[in-house]
């Protein structure tokens, strides 16, 4: 056996959002504690306007769903711009108003590394 960290995937996009006609734009992710959090769609250029957000990037999955990739904050801007013809969205969310909340919320959407595969 060989452990290896479950992905963690969004929910459906928000139905409201798309009958408004805003698309993918927001999607739920739910971090180990079970709450959710609302994150955003923004574009890669966009990311050092969000000093104060957590950033997350993901890959595009089944079902309209999205697969993390990384999270962190918009300080740091540790995310580089996808190269050309990759499919990286960037997420940010912005209703953790304290740089504690920020971390908590990372760490309660870090992979859970528990699961073995075979």
């Amino acid at each position: 056996m060989v452990a290896e960290p479950v992905p963690l995937l969004s929910e459906q996009p928000p139905e409201l959002p798309q009958r408004a006609g805003l698309g993918d734009r927001f999607h739920y992710f739910r971090g180990r504690s079970g709450r959710r959090y609302l994150f955003s769609k923004v574009e890669a250029r966009d990311v050092p306007d969000f000093p104060d957000a957590v950033v997350i990037t993901a890959e595009p999955a089944a079902g309209g769903r999205l697969s993390v990739r990384a999270a962190g904050l918009g300080s740091g801007n540790p995310f580089l711009p996808p190269t050309a013809g990759s499919a990286l969205v960037f997420l940010v969310h912005l209703l953790a108003t304290t740089t504690a909340q920020r971390l908590n919320l990372i760490e309660d959407l870090a992979a859970d590394s528990s699961a073995m595969a075979a």
